[in-house]
């Protein structure tokens, strides 16, 4: 029995981490319709929820999201704000047109 419980023991510390995750990373670029320029300052939400990140200087972001599907919204000033559903992807580039 006392051998069963240390390799139970060694096998649960050699899994790797990723098992247990309920989260993983979506990241991406935001560019502009207009000329194709990063937009840096862009506000990416979970939708529902208070996770969030900014675009970096060159349009670029990372948020963690869950496993299941979820909504992210890009909004900046002067744009149409935009919806787009996550599901399996984990790169999600956007063009946000301006705002008329």
């Amino acid at each position: 029995m006392r051998k069963f419980l240390l390799l139970m023991t060694i096998l649960g510390l050699c899994l790797p981490n990723s098992l247990w995750a309920q989260e993983r990373t979506v990241s991406g670029k935001v560019t502009s319709e207009v000329d194709g320029s990063s937009l840096p300052g862009v506000s990416v939400l979970l939708k529902g929820t208070s996770t969030g990140t900014v675009t970096d200087v060159e349009g670029n972001y990372r948020l963690s999201v869950p496993t299941t599907g979820g909504t992210l919204t890009f909004s900046f000033i002067g744009f149409t704000t935009t919806d787009v559903a996550i599901g399996a992807n984990s790169v999600i580039d956007v063009t946000l047109s301006e705002d008329v």
